[in-house]
């Protein structure tokens, strides 16, 4: 008889199993209805309420839906026309600087060879001022020399005369 219950072991085991399989995808199946009951009756609710919207209504969304996209694309072309407007304003700003910094290189020439102009102008004056002043100086060193040598003939002519007193010359500068 222990035999017998050996060799039932194995198809016993293989039918429990199955019941255990079969068991287990029955959960599984009642698992998914429940899943695929609750999803189908959220769809119904949402059917229903499509259903409540009037055809009248949708026309009418359809209608605000067609005003706005074409309000968008108003924005949109507003948008860059302001833009373009903007880049050209740009534009304008940027060769106007650069007319100005041209103008500003040019006059700032102009007025380097005007202050060196001025310059060598002053250095020719004090030049010739400077010539000038010298051969005054020449001229008024000759005239004291000259006014020296006088005293000094006049003071040696008063000490050879004997009866005559001594008086200290004076020299004149001629000026």
């Amino acid at each position: 008889m222990r035999s017998d219950s050996l060799s039932e072991e194995p198809s016993r085991l293989q039918a429990c199993r199955e019941e255990f399989d079969n068991v287990s995808t029955a959960d599984a199946r009642k698992a998914l209805f429940e899943e695929l009951l609750w999803e189908h009756r959220s769809l119904a609710e949402a059917h229903s309420k499509c259903l409540a919207i009037p055809e009248a209504s949708i026309e009418a969304l359809k209608d605000q839906v067609a005003k706005l996209q074409a309000e968008k694309e108003q924005l949109i072309r507003d948008h860059q026309e302001a833009l373009d407007a903007q880049k050209d304003i740009s534009r304008e700003l940027k060769d106007q600087a650069m007319q100005a910094g041209v103008r500003y290189a040019e006059e700032l020439k102009a007025a380097e060879a005007a202050a060196e102009a001025r310059l060598n102008e002053a250095l020719e004056d004090a030049g010739n001022a400077n010539v000038v002043l010298q051969a005054e100086l020449e001229e008024g060193a000759k005239a004291l020399k000259a006014a020296e040598g006088k005293a000094a003939k006049a003071h040696k002519a008063a000490a050879e005369e004997p009866g005559r007193p001594r008086k200290q010359p004076r020299a004149r500068l001629r000026g």
